[in-house]
């Protein structure tokens, strides 16, 4: 990831990816992820697969569905399981403060995804500095934060204080936010989400 989401978005950025949509940002992802990994497969035990809108299940049915999912198992038949979520806002479809509470509500589903995945990121893509550098938000909807160097810390509780949008959010983790070349005209969001292992009961 930390090689395949730079890539992409220097393609954009030179122009060789247009990029309008949240769709076409996964489909070129899994693209660069898939080409990546074709270059360091060196034997026939190793494998690789990648899949696009990955769906879920869980014991009381759909969970719904992973944007990008791959595996890699190498020689030795070790496997490596990886998902992530995507988002891409656009200026012009301004969604707010809905599209923040969906980021952390994304990044809450990937930390509930061990079954499926060792490791997980966040993509959050934007033309849109509201996201980025916003000097302030409202304080019903502070609480979803992801700003250029805020922090989360693990096990805060997030409320929506504004209508009746969504539950508040628990995350596990800790997480840092550091968008990527912020003075661009699409700056990106990374983030590393390890999914929740729980041990026998």
């Amino acid at each position: 990831m930390h090689l395949a989401v730079p890539t992409l978005f220097r393609q954009i950025s030179g122009g060789r990816v247009r990029c309008e949509s949240e769709a076409t940002l996964q489909l070129h992802l899994g693209r660069i992820i898939s080409s990546a990994a074709d270059l360091e497969i060196i034997s026939e035990r190793e494998t690789f697969s990648v899949e696009l809108e990955k769906p879920l299940r869980s014991n009381g049915g759909k969970r719904g569905r992973i944007d990008v999912w791959f595996r890699l198992t190498d020689g030795d038949g070790r496997e490596w399981r990886c998902a992530i979520e995507l988002k891409f806002f656009k200026r012009e479809n301004h969604r707010e403060p809905n599209n923040r509470y969906d980021v952390f509500k994304d990044i809450a589903r990937l930390e509930q995804c061990a079954d499926v995945a060792d490791l997980g990121f966040m993509l959050v893509a934007t033309d849109h500095r509201h996201y980025v550098d916003q000097t302030s938000y409202s304080s019903d909807t502070s609480d979803f934060d992801f700003r250029h160097g805020r922090e989360y810390a693990g096990g805060t509780a997030l409320t929506y204080k504004t209508g009746a949008y969504g539950p508040p959010i628990t995350l596990a983790g800790n997480y840092a936010f550091g968008w990527s070349e912020c003075s661009s005209a699409l700056p990106y969001l990374l983030v590393e989400v390890p999914p929740i292992r729980l041990g026998p009961a």
